[in-house]
């Protein structure tokens, strides 16, 4: 009986290795390639007859009727013009295109914080803001309310809005006590010829 019982127990032992062996990413198993932003003329979803962004296949782009050359490691553009540099993140699955685009803002020196609490002004933008309470509430533009979370080791912040919007993870950095920056997904849709 016991020689049965340890046997039962080897075979279980050996599928579950086996298993484990499997499991993709295991043991030196290869990661799928990263999936490459998609060549095309490009949209905002809210804006669907206007171009954002063309992807070429000969490393090229326009972003916002600028011209660029394109470089491109499956999870960032990196967009150059000789001057200028930009680099945004993005993801690519079978349900959507999401470019994230960063917005930089400046602490409130009314509303003081540490680290990511407190209230921050858009650079760019009148009237973009965020505020962060302590109790992980945050209000976006004086009208976006809801929770969220950080996880500073990511640098990612999880904002589950209570209404109007789907939970979005944003990256973000702080530069020093006075300065953040907010990378936001925005959906992206093939450009759409306008019904005129």
């Amino acid at each position: 009986m016991r020689s049965k019982s340890f046997a039962v127990r080897l075979l279980l032992c050996a599928a579950a290795l086996a298993l484990v062996l499997a499991a993709p990413g295991a043991c030196g198993a290869e990661e799928a390639p990263a999936v490459k932003f998609p060549e095309g003329d490009w949209a905002f979803n809210y804006e669907p007859t206007v171009s954002a962004l063309q992807v070429r296949g000969d490393g090229t782009a326009v972003f916002r009727g600028a011209e660029y050359t394109l470089a491109d490691d499956g999870e960032f553009l990196t967009l150059t013009d000789g001057e200028t540099e930009l680099r945004f993140r993005y993801q690519v699955t079978e349900e959507k295109l999401l470019l994230y685009m960063p917005q930089e803002y400046t602490r409130a020196k009314e509303y003081p914080g540490q680290g990511l609490t407190g209230a921050w002004i858009g650079k760019e933008s009148e009237g973009t803001t965020f505020i962060f309470r302590e109790d992980y509430r945050f209000l976006e533009d004086g009208t976006f309310t809801g929770a969220y979370q950080v996880d500073p080791e990511k640098g990612t912040v999880l904002l589950t809005y209570i209404k109007y919007f789907d939970d979005t993870l944003c990256y973000f950095s702080l530069e020093g006590e006075d300065g953040l920056t907010v990378e936001y997904p925005w959906p992206m849709v093939e450009k759409q010829t306008d019904p005129a």
